[in-house]
């Protein structure tokens, strides 16, 4: 049964733009998983924002307030995005991301 459903875009340029103005950022939002997988990009600002738009689909789908950097949205060996939570959770999480070079989209459907 769905339980939420969340949706978010965000533009590329704005995670950009506070990477590079905010040292603290990268850590305050993104798990050194995430940091890890991004870097390896010739443009990980495109990964940063999917990743980024992911947890804030996660928070509209769920209800739930936690740190950004508890949540890891990480990759299955097919490709295929999945979040991962620092601390129990009850349910099931489907996760779809888009993105080009200007923007970034991801919805979570939140299963029970």
């Amino acid at each position: 049964m769905i339980k939420g459903l969340g949706i978010d875009i965000i533009e590329v340029e704005r995670i950009k733009q506070s990477i590079e103005k905010n040292k603290n950022f990268k850590k305050r939002i993104f798990t050194e998983e995430e940091i890890s997988y991004c870097e390896k990009f010739s443009e990980p600002f495109t990964h940063f924002a999917a990743r980024f738009a992911v947890k804030e689909a996660f928070f509209k789908a769920t209800g739930l307030k936690i740190p950004f950097n508890k949540i890891s949205v990480l990759n299955k060996e097919d490709g295929a995005p999945y979040i991962k939570l620092k601390d129990k959770f009850n349910g099931n999480l489907i996760v779809s991301i888009t993105h080009i070079r200007e923007l970034a989209v991801a919805v979570v459907v939140y299963e029970e």
